[in-house]
């Protein structure tokens, strides 16, 4: 469709003029392979990392044309404005189908806001708790779109909501089902000693300790630079990648952790070693991308017919040469009738000047015979040569000289399943049997579009949002010779693969055809026999759920919320929380500890204190009982079961009417964030009361709750800098 289309039509459907004209904008957004006219778009220039060739988007899912054309449109104007790559368009695609699937081939400016409302119920009936949400949201950016750009009245908000299960505001078995064992962790990386591994395991129980050190994303374990070990003093660290706009800053490493990461860094560099060669070596060279040119079939055919016209024509492929016979040790033909001559016709002496067997020789002989009276080899496997007269080779298939199906396999570096053979058959048999009568297979017609879409480009794994390279095969550490851990197929020497998310998540997870055979394809933990002490069965998680189990491991270490979300590129550090596993328990114990050390602030800690001064039995009788619940909070920790007990004032804990804050209330001093969170309590309270109070209204009920609760902060703030101050003291 050409601009001019595109622009007509959307003027038909009464879109604003100031999309219309945008139009042209829009379209150069499309990668250069794709046409906007396509249900298949590779999106891979999109990705700023990406290790494979391949991210199709799939728009023919949207079986609505208009729906289809307009969301093609929707796609490419956030790719315009924000960048978006090819998992949101995925998204976006997901909820365009929904709404196809509600709307049937009711027209697009026909479109009701209960239509969006069914297309939300099919996409719960479709999608899972996890997913649908994320959905919904894309649904919802859909409708606001259509509604701005097209005149439509759709007042739509979704009614799902993202809630896990696990987290800190999630349930106590959310938590611990979601929380790895620790017996889980430590048996993995003591597999890594074991003598009975397999190449897979040899290779990935080092990505799983990094891992395990890192709490990396999969995409940045995949994406580590080779040399990505920074070492200053004592001080472990890893140069990485970080995704989702994090914060590009090395990765400190524990330093019980340190001997475990350099040996892991170590392992890998030695086993990669070889890939980066390859993949250096193919960034300098051209070579065709056969794994996409096999997809196509004219492309295939094109190809396969190119080669066996360079095989063909090739000199040492010549099965009838007057002026010698091939010898396979020579890798050259041999004047076997010259050589017999400068010898005096001894054919043993003749044999001893070029190195090889009477018996070869006579082989040498007969066929340099036969070649100048136009005749093919004889059978070499066949000593008596009468006998090989009256039996002539009918398969010539494994000679190293002639094409066959099995030379292509070697040059394209793939194994041909029978689907694609049959696209080529013809012209195999037909430049066999030419090769066979000493002629050339023709050469195609030049196809330049052929030559420039399919060539074998050398991308970067990891590009900038402006597509600036930052990575390069060559320059990561997990580069693999390909093949190499494949135990059905040999290693293609000269060649690479980059390890992607989706290999190690393979190796975790085992291909369920494969599973609880032990073999190479079955999971690791089945192989290795790691057990999860929970269920006593066979241990199941992915790599993010390592990630739940270090950042776990660090809040109940002590590190803040600010260090905790720098620690794993987080934007936000509100983001931890449902990261956090840790159990009430713990949690109820910690709280206890600062009560005891008077390090947390609130009625419990008081009371507390005065019963001490003249029971301490009577004490932990009390503060075991007003701690039976933890629930935290941006500011604090409240002790009220809110299962069985409404909130006495309204989750309003600093406004309270009288005696100061809620009694159920406790500040951990030792919680940077809850200071931070009082901190802007009490600015937002002054900012409330100046606003009031300028507007000349000396007395309200909203100027009494601010006054309230200002009163309350600050009783608060004053007693953790006094703590505080304490401290220093102590200190």
């Amino acid at each position: 469709m050409q601009v001019s289309e595109l622009r007509s039509w959307l003027q038909e459907r009464k879109a604003i003029q100031p999309f219309v004209d945008l139009t042209e904008e829009y379209l150069r957004e499309l990668p250069q392979s794709v046409e906007f006219e396509f249900d298949e778009w590779n999106l891979h220039d999109w990705q700023t990392r990406s290790a494979g060739d391949t991210r199709n988007l799939y728009l023919s899912k949207v079986v609505h044309k208009e729906l289809k054309t307009l969301t093609k449109l929707h796609i490419l104007e956030k790719r315009r404005s924000d960048r978006i790559q090819f998992r949101t368009a995925e998204t976006m695609v997901k909820a365009a189908r929904m709404l196809s699937t509600a709307i049937d081939n009711k027209p697009v400016r026909s479109l009701t806001t209960s239509d969006i409302y069914e297309a939300e119920r099919i996409m719960v009936r479709e999608y899972g708790p996890g997913s649908a949400p994320r959905i919904a949201s894309s649904l919802r950016t859909l409708a606001d779109w259509l509604g701005a750009n097209f005149g439509l009245y759709l007042d739509y908000s979704p009614t799902l909501v993202s809630s896990y299960l696990y987290g800190r505001h999630g349930t106590e078995e959310g938590r611990e089902e979601k929380l790895l064992p620790d017996q889980v962790v430590s048996d993995m990386l003591l597999s890594r000693h074991r003598e009975d591994l397999i190449a897979r395991d040899k290779f990935f129980l080092p990505v799983f300790a990094i891992s395990v050190a890192t709490g990396f994303r999969v995409s940045e374990l995949t994406s580590l630079p080779a040399d990505c070990l920074l070492l200053e003093g004592d001080q472990l660290s890893l140069l990485h990648y970080p995704a989702k706009g994090g914060k590009p800053i090395p990765r400190p490493i524990h330093p019980d952790l340190k001997d475990l990461v350099l040996d892991a860094v170590e392992t890998l560099q030695e086993i990669t070693q070889n890939g980066r060669l390859n993949a250096k070596k193919l960034s300098q060279e051209q070579r065709l991308d056969w794994s996409r040119i096999i997809q196509n079939r004219e492309a295939f055919r094109y190809f396969t017919a190119k080669w066996a016209h360079e095989w063909t024509s090739n000199p040492k492929h010549l099965m009838i040469n007057p002026r010698g016979a091939w010898s396979t040790k020579h890798q050259n033909f041999i004047d076997a009738i010259g050589a017999l001559k400068a010898a005096g016709d001894n054919k043993s002496q003749a044999a001893r000047n070029l190195g090889v067997g009477r018996n070869t020789f006579n082989i040498l002989l007969e066929n340099h015979e036969r070649a100048r009276a136009g005749e093919l080899p004889a059978r070499a496997r066949v000593t008596n040569i009468e006998e090989r007269k009256l039996s002539p080779r009918e398969s010539w298939d494994t000679d190293e000289r002639v094409l066959s199906f099995i030379k292509l396999e070697k040059h394209a570096a793939l194994k041909l399943k029978q689907r694609f053979r049959d696209h080529v058959r013809d012209i195999i048999d037909e430049a066999q049997k030419l090769q066979l009568k000493a002629q050339q297979f023709p050469a195609p017609a030049f196809n330049e579009t052929f030559e420039t879409e399919f060539n074998r480009a050398y991308r970067p794994l990891i590009k900038d949002r402006n597509g600036n390279p930052l990575l390069y095969p060559h320059e990561a550490l997990l580069v693999l010779e390909k093949y190499a851990l494949t135990d059905s197929r040999s290693t293609v020497e000269g060649d690479y693969r980059v390890v992607t998310d989706k290999d190690f998540s393979r190796w975790l997870s085992g291909e369920a055809r494969s599973q609880g055979t032990k073999n190479a394809e079955d999971s690791c933990f089945s192989r290795l026999e790691i057990v999860d002490p929970r269920r006593e069965d066979l241990a199941k998680f992915t790599n993010h759920d390592i990630r739940h189990w270090l950042n776990t491991l660090y809040q109940n270490g002590g590190l803040t919320e600010d260090q905790i979300a720098l620690m794993f590129n987080r934007k936000h550090k509100s983001q931890n929380a449902v990261y956090d596993q840790t159990s009430n328990k713990i949690r109820t114990e910690r709280l206890k500890n600062s009560i005891r050390n008077g390090e947390a602030l609130g009625q419990i800690t008081d009371t507390y204190h005065r019963i001490s001064e003249y029971s301490r039995d009577e004490a932990e009788a009390y503060l075991q009982a007003v701690t039976r619940m933890v629930n935290p909070m941006p500011h604090g920790v409240c002790t009220l079961s809110w299962s069985t007990n409404p909130c006495p004032h309204h989750l309003s804990c600093f406004g309270c009417d009288e005696g100061g804050p809620c009694e159920h209330l406790e500040v951990d001093t030792n919680n940077q964030g809850h200071i931070d969170e009082i901190t802007r309590l009490a600015r937002e309270q002054d900012l409330k009361i100046s606003a009031i109070e300028d507007q000349g209204v000396e007395s309200s009920p909203q100027l009494d709750h601010a006054k309230r609760v200002r009163a309350n902060v600050n009783t608060f703030l004053k007693r953790i800098d006094a703590v505080l101050i304490e401290d220093n003291d102590a200190n």
